[in-house]
């Protein structure tokens, strides 16, 4: 996000503190910068400019630009037919995650936090990508294996669990259609007191009915 540019102090502060910043913002953010020359090692250097600091750094040495470059070829595999090098792309770009949460013990704070969350967003996307990928290469047990986690980390997705369904659509599971629509219904009752949306009650008739 900020490598190769100069990031201002006061991006630095709305990024550090979400209340008013101590007076000693300034000392602690050199303290910081000093412990971040060392963690970096050789491939980037922390530069101290004019009004704020650089993080030069190489463009493949940092994750989610790693990240979000095999998500997009993975997308143009996908498009041209090549599945399985989707597939191959994809499961390369989550293996980039330590966890389902993007740097871990970084306060959330500022333009930071939504950046973070977005780059968590995409990681679900990604997540889901795989799963319908998997179902495209015929592949309906490698489907439910991945969405296993997601739906326990982020129960409210539909699409997650839409791509529940078919896959025990694929593999002649009614009982596992079923059982995958009314966990749903009931997760989205107990979390917005709501039944679940309209596309997913439309998909789960139309997979019983066929």
């Amino acid at each position: 996000m900020y490598q190769n540019r100069i990031v201002p102090i006061d991006t630095i502060v709305a990024a550090l503190w979400d209340s008013e910043p101590p007076r000693s913002a300034v000392g602690n953010i050199r303290t910081h910068a000093t412990g971040l020359r060392q963690a970096v090692g050789p491939s980037a250097r922390l530069l101290n400019t004019s009004g704020g600091y650089r993080l030069d750094v190489p463009p493949l040495a940092c994750d989610h630009v790693l990240f979000e470059a095999e998500i997009a070829a993975a997308r143009v595999a996908a498009a041209r037919g090549d599945h399985g090098r989707a597939a191959d792309l994809l499961n390369s770009a989550l293996g980039l995650w330590e966890s389902d949460s993007a740097a871990v013990g970084v306060p959330r704070c500022g333009p930071l936090a939504r950046w973070l969350a977005h780059l968590e967003e995409e990681r679900t996307r990604t997540v889901e990508d795989l799963a319908a990928t998997y179902l495209r290469l015929n592949e309906p047990r490698a489907a439910l294996h991945t969405l296993m986690e997601l739906l326990a980390e982020s129960p409210l997705r539909s699409r997650a669990w839409a791509l529940r369904m078919r896959a025990h659509h694929v593999l002649g599971e009614l009982s596992g259609v079923t059982g995958a629509y009314f966990d749903a219904d009931q997760v989205h009752r107990a979390e917005l007191g709501l039944p679940a949306g309209r596309e997913l009650r439309e998909l789960y008739a139309e997979l019983i009915a066929g």
